[in-house]
């Protein structure tokens, strides 16, 4: 029997604002601009570049991990260049917005991030009554490769540290804190995709910034474009509205 699991593209905020979990991804809009992409690069988050071949390296990693799960996660080839495109882009975007926040975390801290994503994942699975589900078949299920794992937690940890930081140090449990700082980390990083633009290779897709879903997507088809007009590039444009 198939072991459904739900896929999400990003982390969902637990009431905390700082827990993450699978659940089913939702469909967006795009936006679609004209900023060029360096040579070589898959795609750039401001003068930053993922190179084609990080990108290869990474599709061939979550392709190997996927292989033992082939019949529990629903996850094409064709779907696994813009799934792990999407999390380098994210990971590069977060940790520029640490850098504008003043913020660094520990390798504890990263651990204990994951730690967390991971219990919450099992309990959403188990809810839906699939058990054992080991954090490498989480991973999968969500487009990432395995060993992007620590770059997870790393990723998740600064959420963590911003809540923190703008709640003296703790985190927030009351939930008028907790809305409040939900609505600032979500604007701040809105804000850092603004301020470093990104820029997606179109053999790759485009970005779509849909109700947050910071995502690389099927390009709009290209067919009815004008005989010899350029192609140019697939990017976030005019950026996300924030």
């Amino acid at each position: 029997m198939r072991r459904e699991i739900a896929v999400r593209r990003t982390p969902i905020r637990a009431a905390t604002a700082a827990k993450a979990a699978i659940a089913a991804a939702a469909a967006g809009g795009l936006i679609v601009g004209c900023a060029p992409v360096k040579m070589g690069a898959a795609a750039t988050v401001g003068s930053e570049r993922i190179t084609i071949g990080q990108l290869d390296s990474e599709v061939s990693q979550l392709n190997k991990a996927y292989q033992p799960y082939a019949n529990a996660v629903q996850l094409t080839a064709a779907q696994m260049p813009k799934e792990v495109l999407s999390w380098l882009i994210r990971f590069q975007v977060r940790d520029d917005m640490a850098r504008a926040e003043g913020l660094s975390v520990s390798r504890t801290q990263e651990q204990q991030a994951l730690a967390d994503i991971y219990s919450q994942a099992q309990a959403q699975a188990a809810q839906a009554g699939v058990n054992n589900v080991s954090l490498n078949e989480l991973a999968v299920a969500n487009g990432l490769p395995p060993d992007l794992l620590n770059q997870l937690g790393h990723y998740q940890a600064i959420e963590i540290a911003y809540a923190e930081n703008k709640n003296g140090g703790k985190l927030p449990t009351a939930t008028s804190k907790v809305n409040a700082i939900t609505t600032e980390f979500n604007k701040a990083e809105c804000l850092t995709y603004k301020s470093q633009p990104v820029a997606v290779n179109p053999q790759f897709g485009t970005m779509n910034y849909s109700q947050g879903q910071y995502s690389v997507v099927a390009a709009p088809d290209t067919l009815s474009r004008a005989q010899g007009s350029s192609s140019g590039s697939s990017s976030s444009g005019s950026s996300p509205s924030c």
